[in-house]
């Protein structure tokens, strides 16, 4: 595994006058030692501005550990790329605590390598060895539920990048995990907008195919609900392996006589199962899920193969269409202008996720108070994000959290998407029965 120290001391400041600040691409990662890092924005009002001559308190840590390496390295590569940019910008600034305290913060990162024993052997070095006051983590849903009752047992405020409800959620009583966050749309509210476009299109049977992981489990049962609700039948249902390249579970696709194939799987599976599914079936429409909202979901496939499929993807992706009176707008193009300018790649919603995550962290830190002992900064950062978050505007959607909801994103949190010439485009609701 490894490990990239990011050390950034940074200002707390207005969200808008940082993110419209220039990006100036610059240090790279040492080989021992990363970068500095820090994000900052406030949830309910921003830090203020470190005087000159603040005094400066301990340093605070985060731990930050995406899928670098690994099957889920396209999604964790744009969070990993994002921290690294954020630590660009605000290399020198600090965030300054209400007591006017300027603290450092130093962003610790680790990679997961998309594997759930590597995820919990990081997320308690930072714990235990690097003392952390937050924990940011987990690219994928398998992985993010590993490290659950890790950062539960230590009481460390967690916030995942992944999808699953039962992330936040315990999937047998509903109780809400007192110490878990997470930012990525769930599966559910995906499973919505695939239902609304099925029934626009005048179909009512449908396959599901999905991958055999936390994310693909979860598509399934989500669309097994989403997809009753909307008199949507499941006619048949399979899931295969994430490093399969054969797939005789398709061959019943053909016998169902479902009219579109649903597929639940992030790249590369997600790709690699539909160029299979269009070669044996090359006139059934297939629809995705967020899980694929990257550039690199299109092309694994080619431009040819991936042409006229949809998903709903975070506004990220289709930033410059938003209407001005969005209140994501403003920051969602900003991040998506620094993102491009940064890594010289298109935008994707999974960098959004770790921002979000990031920042959510951070303002909770420029709440506390200097001198308080570990423990209790830990309890005050999840105590900050659980009541400190309301009409909060990030990158996957706006955010109300509270002790009833640790996640908060809706249906209206994602747009509808399509393929067309090899990119994906904003896809409206007046335009899908054309």
């Amino acid at each position: 595994m490894n490990k990239n120290r990011l050390f950034v001391t940074f200002c707390g400041v207005v969200l808008v006058a940082l993110l419209l600040a220039a990006c100036q691409p610059a240090a790279t990662e040492a080989p021992t030692a990363a970068p500095t890092e820090a994000p900052t924005e406030a949830p309910t009002e921003a830090p203020t501005a470190a005087p000159t001559e603040a005094p400066v308190g301990e340093t605070y840590k985060i731990g930050f550990a995406p899928a670098i390496t690994g099957p889920g390295a396209s999604l964790g590569d744009p969070e990993h790329q994002t921290g690294k940019m954020l630590a660009e910008k605000l290399m020198t600034e600090g965030v300054v605590g209400p007591d006017g305290v300027m603290h450092p913060v130093e962003i610790i990162i680790y990679d997961t390598e998309t594997n759930p024993d590597v995820a919990v052997s990081v997320v308690r070095k930072m714990i235990e060895e690097d003392k952390v006051q937050v924990v940011v983590a987990g690219t994928t849903s398998g992985v993010s539920m590993a490290i659950v009752p890790i950062a539960t047992e230590a009481g460390v405020a967690y916030i995942s990048m992944a999808s699953a409800g039962a992330i936040v959620n315990d999937p047998e009583t509903g109780a809400v995990r007192e110490w878990v966050f997470k930012t990525a749309q769930d599966n559910y509210a995906s499973a919505k907008w695939q239902a609304d476009y099925i029934t626009a299109m005048g179909w009512t049977s449908v396959c599901h195919i999905y991958q055999n992981s936390g994310y693909g489990n979860d598509t399934f049962k989500q669309a097994t609900t989403a997809f009753e609700e909307a008199g949507i039948t499941i006619a048949y249902s399979a899931a295969f392996e994430s490093a399969a390249t054969e797939f005789p579970e398709l061959a019943e696709v053909g016998t169902s006589r479902c009219q579109a194939v649903v597929v639940g799987a992030i790249p590369p599976a997600s790709s690699t199962v539909s160029v299979a599914i269009r070669e044996q079936y090359p006139d059934i429409p297939i629809i995705h899920g967020h899980g694929t909202c990257n550039q690199d979901h299109i092309d694994l496939m080619g431009s040819d193969v991936a042409e006229g499929m949809v998903s709903p993807c975070g506004k990220v992706m289709v930033a410059d269409t938003l209407p001005d009176d969005d209140p994501q707008k403003e920051i969602v193009t900003q991040y998506a202008a620094d993102y491009t300018a940064f890594t010289g790649k298109p935008v994707n919603t999974f960098g959004g996720h770790g921002w979000d995550a990031l920042m959510l962290a951070v303002n909770a830190l420029a709440t506390l108070p200097d001198g308080q002992d570990l423990a209790t900064q830990r309890a005050g950062v999840r105590d900050a994000i659980e009541n400190g978050v309301t009409g909060w505007p990030g990158i996957s959607g706006v955010y109300n959290l509270s002790a009833e909801d640790h996640f908060s994103l809706d249906y209206l949190s994602l747009v509808f998407v399509k393929v067309v010439d090899g990119k994906w485009v904003y896809y409206p609701q007046e335009e899908w029965a054309k």
